[in-house]
């Protein structure tokens, strides 16, 4: 028996992008809520609230106006619910089916006025899965064109992005066309230049802290662009450079004058970008005027790809060999710390696992003590030899490299083919957990905390994984279609000198490329 003395409460929603809109809530919510509210004086239904999720898509259900009255529903506040249609609700059935189910255990009316669906006629109730199910439909059918769309533009070489990246900003008579931001371009050229030079990430932070940069999104937003144009920000933020910043701007392709499409892609029931093979990635060269150089783009990601882990020491430092150095008994990392006895300073290396503390059981027996300094004039004098043993035994050395590189690649790729199946199986696990949690979930049999923990859990594993296996085939494929003619060891070794910047003026101000016939390009 229905309670009518709780609140009538009243959902309304409208969808993202409607242009019937004056002032603050759009014509259609205000619509809607005096048609509901008229529908409810004829039931003679008091205490009315009204709930409204305006500019929100029905694909999502963490809409901040139906998760309050889902909780009041749960609270036991609300005896009667009324929308215009099913379609208000949602678009995604077994959701909309879960929600129908707490309505039913809260002992709720509800009422889809448009769809003649009322809870308190079990026979309007035979058609509401159906209407469900081609809400979704809908949802995905519009999900379909838009992404069609979408390709249409990617695959033709025009950049998709909704924001010209930091360096560049949208050509004002063209808005398919990127144009160099001199002024942020500078940073990035510096931050190439800092890199090449030797300096690491953390390094690079400090240094654009101390000369009062702004980072990327301080600076885009004072410009009205880039996802936080209207947040709130931190002030305290404004030039706190970080290493995930840093490496984002290090890796992005679109500096050399590249266009890089469908990097990400999303299911049309999640809101989150997930990346995908770099296989996929549609990139078109050479179509705006570039930042920085080619070769020492391609340099770079070289480093980064084995750039291994440095922390700095207690008084700041970062010791050329730190994240390099392993012990011999154990394993584990060697940290360099600063011995300044005796009156002088010398950097000393010892095992990580031996002064954890000396518990009853330790993983290393010894600290095993070495002088880095020491180490790291051994290191450099040994690759003098090398350097000076490749120039007169050129073609000796050459094929030293390639056969170490080979047994490299080999022993590699026996793991990577080892870890396929475990990845796929996993997947296949994860997979049908999420099915029978969804349909414990549309059947009442799993409390709905309990629900979205375990559904959170098991998703984040599961595109974990995915990522993990597109890398992994990414990786077999460059192997197996390995060919041609490789760079030598010495050609190498040259490539690696003082980086060219592009500069505005050498392609003229506001000259345009003609895009080139877009093609998928893989490494």
């Amino acid at each position: 028996m229905n309670d009518y003395s709780k609140i009538t409460a009243l959902y309304s929603r409208l969808s993202v992008g409607d242009e019937d809109r004056d002032g603050g809530e759009s014509n259609s919510i205000q619509n809607q809520k005096k048609f509901l509210e008229s529908y409810a004086r004829q039931l003679k239904l008091t205490n009315i609230r009204h709930y409204i999720d305006d500019d929100e898509s029905g694909r999502f259900f963490d809409r901040s106006a139906y998760s309050r009255m889902i909780e009041d529903v749960e609270n036991g506040k609300i005896g009667v619910c009324i929308m215009k249609d099913m379609t208000r609700w949602g678009r995604d059935y077994l959701q909309v089916g879960n929600a129908m189910e707490i309505f039913r255990r809260n002992n709720v009316r509800f009422i889809a006025v448009n769809n003649g669906i009322d809870s308190e006629k079990p026979d309007t109730l035979e058609f509401a899965p159906f209407i469900n199910i081609m809400s979704e439909w809908y949802a995905r059918d519009i999900s379909k064109k838009v992404k069609t769309g979408i390709r249409t533009k990617g695959t033709s070489g025009k950049p998709i992005a909704t924001e010209a990246p930091y360096g560049y900003v949208k050509d004002p008579s063209d808005k398919d066309f990127w144009i160099i931001d001199e002024e942020a371009a500078e940073v990035v050229r510096l931050i190439f230049r800092l890199f090449l030079d030797g300096k690491n990430r953390n390094q690079i932070a400090v240094y654009l802290k101390n000369e009062q940069i702004p980072t990327p999104t301080f600076y885009m937003k004072e410009r009205g662009r880039g996802t936080c144009k209207n947040r709130m920000l931190n002030e305290d933020n404004r030039y706190k450079w970080n290493k995930a910043t840093l490496t984002n701007i290090l890796t992005r392709q679109e500096y050399c004058g590249d266009v890089v499409n469908f990097k990400t892609a999303k299911h049309f029931r999640d809101k989150r970008n997930h990346y995908v093979d770099r296989s996929q990635w549609q990139i078109t060269e050479n179509v705006h005027e570039p930042i920085v150089d080619r070769a020492d783009f391609e340099n770079i990601q070289r480093i980064l790809e084995n750039a291994p882990v440095k922390r700095p020491n207690g008084d700041g430092e970062i010791h050329p060999l730190s994240g390099l150095l392993f012990c011999k008994d154990c394993s584990a990392k060697m940290h360099i710390r600063i011995d300044y006895r005796n009156g002088g300073k010398r950097h000393i290396a010892y095992c990580s696992e031996y002064h954890k503390g000396k518990a009853k059981n330790p993983k290393c027996h010894s600290p095993h003590i070495m002088d880095a300094d020491l180490l790291m004039q051994t290191v450099s004098d040994v690759l003098k030899k090398i350097a000076e043993y490749s120039i007169s035994n050129r073609a000796d050395f050459e094929a030293l490299v390639k056969k170490s590189l080979a047994v490299q690649q080999t022993d590699q790729t026996k793991k990577q083919q080892k870890r396929v199946p475990q990845i796929t199986t996993r997947l296949e696990q994860i997979d049908k957990v999420l099915n029978k949690l969804y349909e414990d979930n549309a059947l009442g049999a799993i409390e709905q905390d309990r629900y979205e923990q375990m559904s959170q859990k098991y998703s984040e594993e599961y595109y974990t994984l995915k990522t993990e296996l597109a890398e992994i085939k990414e990786q077999l494929s460059a192997f197996e279609n390995a060919g041609g003619p490789e760079p030598t060891a010495t050609e190498t070794l040259k490539s690696n000198g003082s980086m060219t910047v592009s500069k505005r003026g050498n392609t003229g101000q506001g000259k345009r490329r003609k895009p080139p016939q877009p093609h998928s390009k893989t490494e």
